[in-house]
């Protein structure tokens, strides 16, 4: 009985040895990779992190009241995925990891004397979670790709929801936020979901081999990368912002990225922008050939937003800032 033991001992020790080093032999062939050969469940619990002992931010209100599935919230298990975990070029302690695809269009944005990652980021967006108060309201992030704003926004201590329609890209999320310190994941819930103006079980997202440019429609999505050997459609759940957040829920930052489907977007959160009028920034990008590609019409979108009590009050190439009039 007692070298039976042994033998069970010695068996765990080895395997948890084995499952440590992995991802350190895996840099050997030049890029970092993490093979994981967990088997194939699904944790449905938004709560403790047991892995890293971190807590997370969780959700909003009960997940039952959410309509959303709970795969929503995880990430995939028993499957490989190659990509690099880097660090941004952000004068933020501790440092801030992300982990992206590794692609020749990532690894030409990592400086080759710093090692950091030069990441595409809007500075306004930066600056407003710079100046951004804890107290003042939560930042939500649709259209999140791999949490290249969201998670920064974590990192400063913002309580950070992030909805994403393309399951790699979260799960990406979700193994950049193991890279990083707790208080990212104590200030971040991520969603695997798109957003839209109603509540639906059935959707369907076109993925491109640029996941950032992944849509709602192929002709969105392809307006201005083309069609890619590699290019599918995958289906997800979409969710409105209104029904996701309960009623007095205060937002101070909303992100929308989202590929001309701001419309939509904005329909659904018509609670929220009316709840928030004294508090709210919103941001998105505006793009009029991926507006029309999502069959929207840019009049119809401001003209919404006019009858709710918004305005522009900055312009910044492609990227359009609002806030309420009374603001202004």
């Amino acid at each position: 009985m007692k070298s039976l033991r042994k033998l069970v001992i010695l068996v765990v020790a080895i395997s948890t040895i084995i499952h440590l080093l992995l991802p350190l032999l895996n840099e050997f062939d030049g890029c970092p990779k993490l093979h994981l050969v967990e088997e194939a469940n699904v944790d449905t619990k938004v709560g403790d992190n047991t892995q890293l002992g971190c807590k997370k931010l969780g959700l909003p209100k009960p997940m039952a009241d959410i309509p959303l599935s709970p795969i929503a919230y995880t990430r995939d298990q028993g499957v490989t995925f190659n990509f690099l975990i880097i660090r941004m070029n952000k004068n933020i302690q501790p440092p801030i990891h992300l982990a992206m695809p590794n692609h020749n269009w990532v690894t030409m944005n990592i400086n080759q004397n710093t090692g950091l990652m030069n990441v595409w980021d809007n500075g306004n967006i930066w600056k407003r979670a710079m100046e951004s108060k804890p107290e003042d309201g939560i930042f939500i992030d649709v259209g999140g790709w791999v949490g290249d704003t969201s998670i920064p926004s974590a990192a400063m201590g913002l309580d950070t929801y992030v909805f994403e329609p393309v399951r790699n890209n979260t799960n990406m999320i979700h193994f950049a936020i193991s890279a990083n310190e707790c208080h990212v994941s104590e200030h971040l819930t991520v969603v695997n979901a798109m957003v839209g103006d109603k509540d639906s079980a059935h959707e369907s997202v076109y993925v491109t081999s640029r996941a950032d440019n992944a849509a709602a429609s192929k002709a969105q999505a392809i307006k201005n990368v083309g069609v890619r050997a590699g290019d599918f459609e995958q289906p997800v759940e979409m969710v409105t912002l209104d029904s996701f957040f309960p009623p007095g829920t205060e937002v101070q930052n909303l992100k929308i990225d989202v590929q001309g489907f701001e419309l939509q977007v904005l329909r659904g959160a018509h609670r929220i922008l009316e709840e928030n009028k004294e508090r709210l920034h919103l941001r998105f990008e505006h793009d009029e050939g991926l507006v029309k590609a999502a069959g929207n019409d840019s009049t119809e979108l401001f003209e919404f937003m006019k009858m709710i009590g918004y305005s522009i009050v900055s312009k910044e190439d492609a990227d359009i800032e609002m806030r309420a009039t009374s603001t202004v």
